[in-house]
C-alpha cells in the first residue's frame, strides 16, 4: 500500500524482515550481505547492536506529527539508532540537531495498485477513511452522507483492504479527506491522485519539494458549508475532472516509487559515499 519496496526498480535490491514492535536486532550477522538496513516507521523501536560503520541504519519517519508522544518516540529512536533520517512529511527541522544528516523523502505511490482503472465513475463523493480514534471524520462521513442524500449524489463511504480500496477511489469523481492534524499529510493525499478522482481535502501542510498545489492538483476545503459549495461547483460544472487529470499528471511525473528510487540512491549516496564502491543490497 506504500510505493516505497512495492516493486522491482534498477537502483536496489533488498530483502524484507518483519520486526515485533520491540525489537533488538544484530547488525553483525548482516555484514556482507548487505550494504545497509531501511527501517521503516511502522509502530516497531527497538535497539541495533553491532557494528554501524560497517552496516549504517536509515531511518524512515512518517507519523511523526500525529500527536506529541508520536514524534517524541520517533526522535529517540532516530538520535540513538540511525545513521540517516529521512521524514515524509514532517518539517526537517523537528529532526535536525541530533547529530544524525535528516533529508526529505516524501511518500511515494505504488502506481501499479492505485491507479485508474478504467472504471466507470459511479460514485460522486467517496469518504474512505477509518473513523476510530478520529471524533471529526466520523462526523464527516455522517454529515456528507446526508449532504448527498438531500442533493440526490451517490455517495460511498467505509474502509476497503487490499485492492477495493484503490478501485474505490478510480470509481469516485470526488473523494473527500479530513487530515488528522493540521500538519499531517496523509498518504491518501497521492494515492487519491494516481487514481485519477479529484481530491477534495482539508487543508495541507506545505511539504518541501512536493510540487503540489492547492487550486490546481486538487481543492482544499475549511468548513462544512464550503465543502458542500465545492461539491456542487465539482459536480454541477465537470470541474472535478480538471483537478483529476492534474492531480494523475502531478503523481506520475513526481511521485511514484520509480521516481523516488532515484531520489533515495541519490541521498545515499551523498551521505554515505563507500556505498559506490559495492554492489547494493539492502535489508
Amino acid at each position: 500500500m506504500i510505493g516505497h519496496w512495492s516493486y522491482p526498480v534498477p537502483e536496489f535490491t533488498w530483502d524484507v524482515y518483519p520486526l515485533p514492535r520491540r525489537f533488538e536486532l544484530d547488525l553483525d550477522q548482516f555484514v556482507g550481505d548487505y550494504d545497509l538496513v531501511f527501517h521503516e516507521d511502522t509502530k516497531a523501536w527497538g535497539s541495533f547492536v553491532g557494528d554501524r560503520s560497517r552496516l549504517p541504519v536509515v531511518y524512515m519517519v512518517r507519523d511523526s506529527t500525529l500527536s506529541e508522544d508520536h514524534y517524541r518516540v520517533r526522535v529517540q529512536q532516530a538520535r540513538e539508532q540511525a545513521d540517516l533520517i529521512l521524514v515524509d512529511w514532517d518539517r526537517l527541522e523537528r529532526f535536525e540537531g541530533l547529530g544524525v544528516p535528516v533529508r526529505r523523502l516524501s511518500h511515494c505511490v505504488n502506481e501499479r495498485l492505485f491507479r485508474d482503472y478504467g472504471e466507470p465513475k459511479t460514485i460522486d463523493v467517496a469518504f474512505h477513511m477509518a473513523c476510530k480514534g478520529c471524533p471529526g471524520r466520523a462526523e464527516l462521513r455522517d454529515w456528507l452522507r446526508e449532504f448527498c442524500a438531500a442533493r440526490g449524489y451517490s455517495y460511498a463511504a467505509g474502509i476497503m483492504i487490499g485492492e477495493e480500496y484503490p478501485k474505490a477511489l478510480s470509481r469516485a469523481k470526488i473523494v473527500v479527506n479530513l487530515e488528522r492534524t493540521p500538519d499531517t499529510r496523509a498518504h491518501r493525499v497521492f494515492d487519491a491522485l494516481a487514481c485519477r478522482t479529484c481530491l477534495l481535502t482539508s487543508p495541507e501542510p506545505e511539504v518541501s519539494g512536493e510540487v503540489r498545489q492547492a487550486g490546481l492538483h486538487y481543492v482544499e476545503w475549511r468548513t462544512y458549508e464550503e465543502l458542500g459549495e465545492q461539491i456542487d461547483v465539482l459536480l454541477k460544472t465537470g470541474a472535478w475532472e480538471n483537478y483529476a487529470r492534474h492531480g494523475y499528471w502531478l503523481v506520475h511525473q513526481h511521485h511514484t516509487w520509480w521516481i523516488r528510487a532515484g531520489e533515495l540512491r541519490k541521498i545515499l549516496l551523498e551521505v554515505f559515499p563507500k556505498l559506490a564502491e559495492k554492489a547494493w543490497r539492502a535489508a
